[in-house]
């Protein structure tokens, strides 16, 4: 649930809308593609402390949603004690959960209380249990069950099918056809949407370049989604984000090691830039070009095929997708089938 009023207001003032905030990076979901390589143990955390202090900077910067991400965010202690605390600072609380925690009915019902003026996001980008297998060779093919189970949980409970999201991550190890059924299933039998992300190319440990890249779909297997999504929906033009680029200017992140950045998708770290050394204001004050993408805001500073594209009052493409291929932030997005690129 966004108020596009504020992303707007925030858009045109080179400010912030929603912050994406990273608990933790402790995860049981064990998607083998996943951008920030999360695992079962904790590797980083940021403490409640600095979460705290996260949230009064927030409101004092004019942010309206705090994106609760993770690792997994509803297994990091004290999760709904943040929340609360979001709230009574007037901020809306947008829980990003892989929806393994639905499978206890109390953490559902908090979560949907917690979320009330806000949005709730799972993941389950496949159906198929062959599928779910092998992205998530560790887990039980139950656990689409669950997930399922969980959201009509919450839709019983009374919350409201336009604040749900399925948040998938389309990747090269299934096909376009599979893709949409997920999609389809989502909104016909709970008319719930999906918010699509394309396979973002990020080194992960023990894993080489060469298996990496099954990971990356064609750029026709990604047309065939984009196309079918939007006639699933009647939406007119569709980004190549899963959200448009006023959202991306108008986020940041704080990643669960403290670095701040323009999405929680670009893993960069800049040691002037760390909430564990400097207030967040203080950061955002510095670096506001930067963490707003402030040089697209000229489109003529935009890559050539964007520049052409009948789409760029809307859409400049993925940051994180180019950084993560290696062309920094301001590259042309590589999955945009648009763009007729690989």
């Amino acid at each position: 649930m966004i108020d596009f009023e504020s992303l707007n207001r925030a858009y045109q003032r080179d400010g912030f809308y929603s912050l994406q905030l990273e608990v933790g990076d402790r995860c049981h979901q064990g998607c083998i593609y996943c951008y920030m390589n999360a695992l079962s143990e904790i590797r980083n955390q940021l403490t409640g402390d600095i979460i705290t202090d996260i949230l009064y900077w927030s409101r004092d910067i004019g942010i309206s949603a705090i994106e609760w991400l993770g690792g997994e965010p509803l297994i990091r202690p004290g999760i709904f004690k943040f929340m609360e605390k979001a709230g009574e600072l007037g901020l809306r609380n947008n829980m990003w959960t892989g929806g393994l925690p639905f499978s206890d009915k109390g953490i559902i019902e908090r979560t949907v209380e917690l979320c009330q003026h806000g949005l709730i996001s799972i993941h389950l980008s496949t159906l198929d249990t062959s599928l779910y297998s092998l992205m998530h060779p560790d887990r039980p093919v139950r656990d689409i069950d669950t997930i399922l189970e969980g959201v009509e949980h919450a839709l019983k409970s009374g919350y409201p099918p336009g604040q749900l999201i399925n948040s998938v991550t389309f990747t090269g190890l299934q096909t376009a056809e599979d893709m949409i059924r997920t999609m389809e299933f989502f909104y016909e039998n709970y008319n719930i949407l999906t918010s699509i992300n394309v396979y973002h190319t990020y080194m992960r440990p023990g894993i080489s370049d060469k298996q990496l890249k099954r990971f990356i779909p064609r750029p026709e297997e990604v047309s065939k989604v984009y196309n079918s999504y939007r006639k699933l929906t009647g939406s007119g033009k569709l980004p190549m984000n899963c959200v448009n680029k006023q959202y991306c200017s108008a986020t940041l992140a704080v990643l669960n090691n403290g670095f701040v950045t323009p999405c929680a998708t670009i893993r960069e770290e800049n040691d002037h830039m760390n909430v564990k050394q400097k207030g967040l204001d203080r950061i955002v004050e510095d670096n506001r070009e930067y963490l707003t993408f402030g040089l697209f805001k000229n489109m003529e500073n935009l890559p050539g095929a964007c520049r052409q594209c009948n789409m760029n009052s809307e859409c400049w493409g993925c940051r994180s997708r180019s950084y993560a291929a290696g062309s920094g932030i301001y590259g042309q997005d590589p999955r945009c089938f648009r763009a007729g690129v690989n």
